[in-house]
């Protein structure tokens, strides 16, 4: 098999699994075929998308221009008796909670997040920390102890064209809005590339078939589109040639400002490709690999199942499969990826009452359960995107197997965790509760909240004043010797740190100076000696 055919059948089958995506959720309506069927979902996903997107870079904008989050750990009874036992027997009563209240903005290529840490509900000091997105450097300053600045560059250590890219990439984070394409350029480029796609699946055959998973079944019409050698070369070609000159593609070119060198590159790729694809044309050899796509679609004209497969000509193998049958007020689910002997799966059934969704799912490794996932109250049309409400527990059953996995699974047994969501799409707020529980009990939560706005204030980053470089060992040394720790100390007694633990860690901090301070007098005294000595000898 030439290069041509192997690149050929490579862009087939991501073609047909984009078309899986393209098409849609398996909640549009069908017809009767397996194209239209696909058309028919590809429209209702086109539909919907501009607007989405619209919403996503209007919600970016805001959030950059002023959001607000707090992340809170609290700690409970058995997590501070675990902790303390780590420590080495530690009492950890005093220990509630520790918390990260934050303001953040990002304007003119800075990134601002100014916090204050509170231990206990009782501030322990503020942390500032601002990243300059055009030149990949961080700087943090915790005004309680110095009001100097430490210096990070993240990218210092990587090579050049990872340094570039890292810059480039953060640039377009700092105004992201700047370069997400408007919603009707995405939805253009959704609806034109789908149907190209569907356009060349063939039409395989059309059964009957009662659709079971869990149990719960239906009867259905099942639609199958086929994608054989001819088809492939046919759909490649049409999507390469339509994409070489696609005025919308050559637009993201130019909103991102690649420059006409980057767009030539970019049709001189395609047309390179186009040579070594009409290049497998020549070769006498008959390919029987085939990919498909199979739809089942029920009694009332609705997508319950689909399924991505690959056919040798004598076996054919799934490698993606969702199924979601219905009856009597329960839904199936079966969720299924992967080839060969390895697959990811997730099973189980729920219902809606009144818009909220519970229901019972395993998710299992190579057909073994790793995973109990448990669903409470899920809104499934939430007032507006992205506010979601709703429970998700998550537990480990005991290993079942004695393979390599069987000592993590066995491990996590008897641990479980507890996701809530809460959100007021009014407000525009949304917060998270994460607990972690080992027999039922909790060993703590952390709480994350977030929402729109008063930002952080940008200072002038190129005058921050004094700069310590946190990879320079005299400067660090430097920061350390005129850093002021008392006032962290003090409040960490406020907070409830017991005096003896809070006095330690400042001795620790101030012992550190102390032997800095002596290796620097050390050192100074054998250089003057070494001098002396030197000019002793040149004398002689």
């Amino acid at each position: 098999m030439n290069k041509g055919r192997k690149i050929l059948k490579k862009a087939a089958s991501v073609a047909l699994g984009s078309s899986m995506v393209l098409t849609g959720a398996s909640i549009a309506f069908a017809a009767g075929s397996y194209q239209e069927t696909a058309k028919t979902s590809l429209d209702a996903m086109v539909s919907s998308v501009a607007g989405a997107v619209d919403d996503y870079a209007q919600n970016m904008d805001k959030a950059f221009a002023g959001s607000t989050g707090k992340m809170t750990l609290t700690v409970e009874d058995t997590g501070k008796a675990i902790l303390g036992t780590l420590l080495g027997q530690e009492d950890m009563s005093w220990l509630q909670d520790l918390t990260m209240d934050m303001k953040v903005s990002v304007k003119d290529g800075t990134e601002a997040i100014a916090s204050t840490i509170l231990l206990n509900d009782q501030k322990l000091c503020d942390l500032n920390i601002y990243e300059d997105l055009s030149e990949m450097k961080q700087y943090i300053q915790i005004p309680e102890v110095s009001d100097a600045y430490l210096a990070l560059d993240p990218a210092g250590s990587a090579d050049e064209t990872t340094q570039e890219f890292m810059k480039e990439y953060m640039n377009a984070l700092s105004d992201i809005t700047s370069v997400i394409p408007d919603g009707k350029t995405v939805s253009t480029l959704f609806d034109r590339y789908g149907n190209l796609v569907i356009d060349n699946m063939e039409e395989g055959t059309a059964t009957e078939e009662t659709l079971s998973v869990e149990g719960i079944g239906e009867d259905c019409t099942v639609y199958e589109g086929v994608v054989t050698d001819d088809s492939a070369r046919s759909m490649v070609e049409e999507i390469l040639t339509t994409a070489r000159d696609d005025k919308e593609i050559k637009g993201l070119f130019d909103l991102w400002n690649q420059g006409e060198d980057q767009y030539a590159s970019y049709q001189s790729g395609i047309d390179d490709l186009l040579n070594d694809i009409k290049s497998a044309e020549s070769e006498d050899s008959e390919s029987t690999e085939s990919f498909s796509e199979k739809l089942w679609v029920n009694s009332e004209n609705k997508v319950v199942g689909r399924e991505i497969g690959i056919s040798d000509g004598t076996d054919s193998q799934p490698v993606f499969s969702l199924k979601t049958p219905s009856s009597d007020g329960q839904t199936a689910l079966l969720l299924e990826f992967g080839a060969d002997d390895s697959y990811v799966t997730v099973t189980g059934t729920g219902s809606s009452t009144d818009g909220l969704w519970n229901g019972d799912y395993i998710l299992a490794v190579n057909h073994t359960e790793a995973m109990d996932i448990g669903v409470t109250d899920l809104e499934l049309k939430p007032e507006k995107a992205g506010y979601y409400n709703g429970t998700f527990t998550i537990s480990f059953p005991e290993a079942q197997t004695d393979d390599e996995n069987a000592d993590v699974t066995s491990m996590l047994n008897g641990f479980s965790a507890v996701l809530k969501m809460d959100s007021d799409a009014t407000a525009e707020t949304s917060s998270m509760e994460l607990s972690v529980l080992t027999s039922g009990v909790s060993l703590g939560t952390l709480s994350i909240t977030g929402g729109y706005g008063e930002g952080a204030e940008i200072p002038d980053l190129a005058n921050p004043g004094t700069v310590y470089a946190v990879d320079n060992e005299e400067e660090m040394t430097e920061y350390v010797k005129n850093a002021d720790w008392s006032v962290i100390t003090e409040n960490m007694k406020t907070a409830g740190v017991p005096a003896d633990l809070a006095d330690g860690f400042l001795q620790i901090l101030e012992s550190s100076v102390e032997e800095t301070s002596t290796e620097d007098a050390e050192g100074s005294t054998d250089e003057t000696t070494a001098q002396e000595t030197s000019a002793e000898d040149a004398a002689a």
